[in-house]
């Protein structure tokens, strides 16, 4: 499994493999998304206050813009498949 790591202002690719592991960085924080896990059921999608998630051509999740997302793990509680980790870069998980 390779990993993809994203920052603050880079471009994810068009298409990321299902079997990509994800990471999206900015300021110390970190999302990371297992897409292999995810099932296409967008209960993260409709938990995230920023709106940041959606479902690809492949319906597997991704962020669309990472400057707004807040670190607070709602899509990390809500997922039942374990998808994603959020590290705030507080020492916090």
């Amino acid at each position: 499994m390779n990993t993809l790591t994203i920052k603050l202002g880079e471009k994810a690719p068009q298409r990321i493999g299902a079997e990509t592991v994800v990471r999206y960085e900015q300021n110390g924080a970190s999302l990371t998304l297992r897409r292999k896990y995810c099932k296409s059921c967008v209960l993260c999608v409709d938990a995230c206050p920023a709106k940041i998630l959606q479902l690809d051509q492949d319906d597997l999740i991704y962020v669309t813009d990472i400057s707004k997302c807040v670190f607070c793990g709602a899509c990390a509680g809500r997922c039942p498949d374990f998808v994603f980790i959020v590290d705030s870069g507080k020492g916090e998980k």
